[in-house]
């Protein structure tokens, strides 16, 4: 996930027959994941798009939405929303994970957004250190968060999340579409994760996993490089 997801290297990959391309979501590691779906999606037929992973505090949750509703859009219905509670994005920044409480209001928010809803201002919360807008003297001012752009016939963006611990997890389940774990490769691990979403949400939902592979020749050179 770089500058050279370019034109070409999209058609290469759907010729090949993955199903999908993630793109990272880390502003000082990586190009920006919004455009380069957006290249993506304009040169494709079949693939689909999925931020891998972005975060709740890099970008206002209503801008993250927008972004996603509009990769949707040009695609065709191929975008995901993945997301997480922020590593290497927030590392670099010099910052910590997003708290639990905090997260699991912008997944909530982000269902409900991309669902087509509205949030009032006053539970939406900041977005900064930007002034309020009710200080300033207008007639006829907006009240609530929407994307009042969306197309009433356009499918919902799936929302999933990466999850490693057992709240993420949970909340994950009872919010999300999709849940991916990122738990390693363990087979215990796995299936204390799947059994731990289950419990927490019995309704069926998508689950997946996040899995470091490495191919090489030596198994010595590939475990030390994964």
């Amino acid at each position: 996930s770089n500058t050279s997801a370019t034109p070409e290297e999209a058609r290469r990959v759907e010729a090949e027959g993955w199903d999908g391309q993630m793109f990272m979501c880390s502003q000082n590691l990586s190009a920006d994941p919004w455009v380069q779906m957006g290249v993506w999606a304009s040169h494709t037929e079949r693939l689909k798009f999925s931020t891998g992973v972005t975060n709740p505090f890099t970008r206002n949750v209503a801008v993250t939405a927008g972004a996603a509703a509009t990769v949707q859009a040009v695609s065709g219905g191929r975008a995901v929303l993945g997301i997480g509670r922020g590593d290497s994005a927030l590392a670099y920044l010099g910052h910590a994970p997003v708290g639990l409480k905090q997260f699991e209001t912008a997944l909530k928010h982000l269902q409900v957004l991309l669902g087509g809803g509205e949030i009032p201002f006053a539970e939406f919360g900041s977005s900064g250190d930007a002034p309020s807008l009710h200080e300033l003297s207008l007639g006829d001012k907006p009240t609530s968060v929407a994307l009042r752009w969306l197309s009433k016939d356009m499918p919902k963006v799936p929302l999933d999340v990466a999850s490693t611990g057992p709240k993420v997890i949970e909340m994950a389940a009872r919010i999300a579409e999709r849940v991916t774990f990122s738990v390693g490769a363990d087979h215990e691990r796995m299936e204390w994760a799947l059994a731990t979403a289950r419990a927490a949400e019995p309704t069926p939902r998508s689950y997946g996993a996040q899995l470091v592979v490495v191919c090489h020749p030596d198994e010595a050179t590939a475990m030390e490089t994964a």
